[in-house]
């Protein structure tokens, strides 16, 4: 079980220039991924993504990449001769149709603009994505290890909020009986205030408190909760992607504490029943973030 919660980094130094990559991810219902790059890697967009996809089944992931050319790079330029022997044939040319006196000088034909080469143009997406791509994968190894170990930590305190639970469905079950109890005092302070004479029976009064006994029984929820927890827990355990199956058994973990909670009368039972909605929702908050 893994967390969608984590970070990885890695870099690369050549001759020419440098490359990093970090990749931090939290949480999200599907593979999301975010990039910050320079221009000319816009082309390798879609080759990250695949990448990632084989390795990260979801959350929203940034990518940025930083791309640096070293300093002996930074101040070379190149010289394009074919353009330069072009201009200077065009120069003489212009020379002679003008009648200008003199020689070409060296200097004319240099301060065409156009005869530096940009370096740059040498670091194009084709020649950067093989050292990139093998930076992304170790990037991902990294940030998964991360996720792994963030989901072991979360295993472990969902695993005793799921104690919690247990313990607070056995104390429920104790005070369930209190439920009846309270409800026959009740009933009978109902009829004692209602005066005017209204005589006691005994025997629909009794009828009155077994059929409400039966209406709140929260025996079967409790049994239902329980085999819940059991499956919560099991999957859990179990390898590959969790999230969104411990959504779905918390969804039904929520509905029979709310039946329980609903069916108690009593101010113990119902502070426990709260207790065990507020415990169910924490684990909810916990699961959002599970892959």
């Amino acid at each position: 079980m893994n967390s969608m919660t984590g970070f990885g980094r890695a870099e690369v130094r050549k001759k020419d220039f440098s490359l990093q990559i970090e990749l931090s991810s939290v949480n999200s219902r599907y593979l999301e991924c975010v990039f910050r790059m320079p221009r000319v890697l816009a082309g390798v967009e879609n080759k990250i993504k695949e990448t990632l996809s084989a390795k990260l089944s979801r959350g929203k992931v940034t990518i940025t990449v930083m791309l640096e050319e070293s300093a002996a790079r930074a101040g070379a330029g190149a010289i394009d001769l074919d353009m330069a022997a072009s201009y200077y044939r065009q120069l003489k040319k212009l020379k002679k149709k003008l009648g200008l006196p003199g020689e070409i000088e060296l200097s004319q034909v240099v301060a065409h603009p156009e005869l530096l080469v940009n370096p740059e143009k040498g670091l194009d997406e084709n020649r950067l994505w093989p050292d990139l791509k093998k930076l992304v994968i170790k990037a991902v190894n990294d940030l998964r290890k991360m996720r792994a170990d963030e989901g072991r930590n979360l295993r472990d305190d969902m695993k005793g909020k799921l104690l919690v639970a247990r313990k607070l469905i056995v104390t429920i079950e104790k005070q369930s009986p209190k439920n009846v109890v309270a409800y026959r005092k009740r009933l009978q302070k109902r009829i004692k205030d209602f005066g005017n004479g209204v005589e006691l029976d005994p025997q629909r009064l009794a009828e009155e408190v077994t059929v409400y006994a039966d209406r709140s029984d929260i025996s079967e929820e409790c049994t239902r909760l329980r085999s819940h927890i059991d499956l919560f827990k099991t999957t859990l355990d179990k390898a590959g992607d969790a999230g969104k199956r411990l959504n779905f058994i918390l969804q039904e973990m929520g509905r029979e504490a709310n039946t329980i909670g609903s069916k108690s009368i009593e101010s113990q039972t119902s502070a426990h029943a709260i207790a065990l909605k507020e415990e169910i929702e924490k684990l909810r908050e916990q699961v959002q973030n599970i892959e």
